[in-house]
């Protein structure tokens, strides 16, 4: 489907020009590496305000015919219930983000890295509806990454699976299911590696994605269900006309496990360098500066912020390393030794970023340059 979330953007636009008048401190408060959610398990039977929200008082805009109202979210027959109809819209499309439709979306508060994914719900029947099960989350040059299991509303005996990465899509994959999605509760998951995208429904494994019709998303991101009336989708989705009846999308599970740690084969990142679009890896001098919390996480690795002490602890269970970066700082430790880096660690639109050799020697990582296709692979073999 069409990406959807252009208020990420906005923020992170917002704030890389706010970010050029802070202090060091206050960059780096701001620039503190996010925790990632953990296992859990929600039947859905009442609203969990800890880990999740539903979206309110704003709208996608583009092929999206609504705006996302908390009242549309609703917890009732121990289901979740996701609401899309003209009300209040009818009266005051002000109430509705300027839209003539509301619409019912719950997100997490916390972004999931590599894992499985699993909801089970009962899909919309109905021409230019759909009712989805994705993750989104951004990189910090603002494109996304989304991995989708969509039930369309004009034919919900199919599964649509696809993935974003970068922004960039076309991965679209229509499964037949042998059953009527509209009918019935049904388990639908996704189970998400540095190496493939595995679909599942009922348990049975439908589709897999290995990235050789594109590279594969590697950003953590929100888990989110919503449900939504389309149009201008190049006969996609249909257009949504409103019959009149509220229409309801049933949820009666939400699931994550995170992956667990590879006990052997090979760990691969790849980063941009850097280029106006899709900054990832820029330099100071002769020094690769990279991401840290994009880099490590995408390699399992732990990260937690000490705001009193301003620094980033990275735990690497997979080498057994502790690393300590300090913000503003030259001196960094591995497990406990002191190193001297080239480079400070900087903050660069909200981001700790660090001298890229340093980092891959700390953890027994290699580095593959390719300047043809302007990407850095950093990899390293697992025992």
């Amino acid at each position: 489907m069409k990406l959807r979330r252009k208020w990420t953007t906005l923020v992170v636009s917002a704030f890389t020009t706010v970010a050029l008048l802070m202090p060091l401190t206050a960059m780096a408060e701001e620039a503190a590496p996010e925790v990632l959610g953990t296992n859990f398990e929600d039947h859905l039977d009442k609203k969990d305000t800890d880990r999740f929200y539903s979206s309110n008082g704003w709208g996608n805009g583009g092929t999206f015919l609504n705006g996302w109202r908390d009242d549309h979210v609703v917890f009732e027959d121990g289901k979740m219930k996701l609401l899309l109809d003209d009300k209040p819209c009818v009266d005051d499309q002000a109430l509705c983000s300027g839209q003539p439709y509301a619409a019912g979306e719950y997100a997490t508060t916390k972004r999931y890295g590599y894992g499985k994914f699993e909801v089970r719900m009962k899909a919309v029947k109905g021409e230019g509806v759909v009712t989805g099960f994705f993750t989104y989350g951004t990189d910090p040059d603002g494109t996304a990454h989304e991995i989708d299991v969509e039930i369309l509303g004009k034919d919900t005996t199919k599964l649509e699976t696809n993935y974003f990465t970068k922004s960039v899509g076309m991965h679209s994959t229509i499964i037949p299911l042998g059953f009527d999605a509209a009918d019935d509760f049904h388990d639908y998951a996704f189970e998400w590696s540095p190496d493939y995208i595995k679909w599942y429904v009922d348990g049975k494994l439908v589709h897999t994605e290995t990235g050789e019709r594109g590279t594969l998303p590697s950003t953590p991101g929100h888990i989110i269900a919503n449900v939504w009336p389309a149009t201008k989708t190049n006969g996609w989705a249909g257009d949504y006309t409103h019959q009149g009846q509220t229409l309801v999308a049933e949820f009666d599970r939400i699931a994550y496990t995170k992956a667990e740690q590879p006990q052997g084969g090979v760990q691969s990142v790849e980063l941009q360098v850097e280029d106006p679009n899709k900054p990832q890896i820029y330099r100071i001098g002769q020094t690769e500066m990279a991401p840290l919390r994009y880099l490590m996480e995408s390699l399992n690795a732990k990260i937690e912020w000490n705001g009193a002490k301003q620094e980033i602890h990275v735990i690497d269970e997979a080498t057994d390393t502790t690393l300590i970066f300090k913000a503003g700082s030259k001196s960094a430790t591995v497990n406990g030794k002191k190193i001297t880096l080239a480079e400070p660690v900087t903050l660069r639109n909200g981001h700790a970023y660090v001298p890229l050799q340093a980092l891959a020697d700390a953890i027994g990582a290699k580095i593959d340059r390719d300047a043809q296709k302007q990407f850095i692979k950093i990899s390293r073999s697992l025992a």
